[in-house]
């Protein structure tokens, strides 16, 4: 059951205005996203090519543990498929087993968030103050959790629409929400490997 003020705010623009302040919003949100992810890239590099007196990594610094994190890669890799797929069938108005692909993408993200502290637990870092090195891979690891999480609640709420009956018509919806889901993806796929190679 849609609100009110849902169904004024719907009827008084047209539907491509709605579908470009949507994509819009979205595009923005990941542009300054994207500012982050870039400012703890400038960041962590460039502490580490300072590093001339050793101060950056010290001993007993490691990086994450690789398994952990190569199966959160791969989880995330499926749950983005899964998503696309369930988006082109979403954006055609097809319902045949299309609730379920996106069930999977979801419970592909939980478990890629369940990994995601799985690898930020494995880090072991116990001793503060945290060194520089520590400090930048927490930051990353807890950065791309919350991102995670994100997607989740986003992930959430479109179930609820999709549960609702209230996403035909608005394949928009679904395409905007896959702008965030890929995103999340490639992001976390590059600190991931960032965290590796410093």
């Amino acid at each position: 059951m849609s609100t009110s003020i849902e169904q004024v705010h719907e009827h008084e623009l047209a539907p491509h205005i709605l579908v470009a302040r949507a994509r819009l919003a979205v595009i923005m949100f990941i542009l300054s996203d994207v500012l982050s992810v870039l400012a703890i890239l400038a960041a962590g590099g460039y502490l580490n090519a300072l590093n001339t007196e050793n101060q950056f990594r010290i001993a007993g610094d490691h990086p994450p543990t690789l398994l952990p994190g190569l199966l959160v890669a791969i989880v995330l890799v499926l749950s983005g498929l899964f998503y696309f797929g369930w988006e082109r069938g979403a954006r055609k108005n097809e319902d045949s087993g299309q609730v379920v692909i996106f069930v999977l993408s979801l419970i592909l993200m939980v478990l890629a968030l369940v990994g995601q502290t799985w690898v930020t637990l494995s880090l072991g870092y116990t001793t503060t103050p945290f060194h520089a090195y520590e400090s930048v891979l927490m930051l990353v690891t807890w950065f791309t959790w919350v991102h995670f999480l994100l997607a989740i609640i986003i992930g959430v709420l479109l179930l609820g629409r999709i549960m609702r009956g209230r996403l035909a018509g608005r394949g928009y919806i679904a395409e905007v929400t896959g702008y965030w889901w890929y995103y999340t993806v490639i992001a976390s796929l590059l600190l991931w490997v960032f965290s590796l190679l410093i």
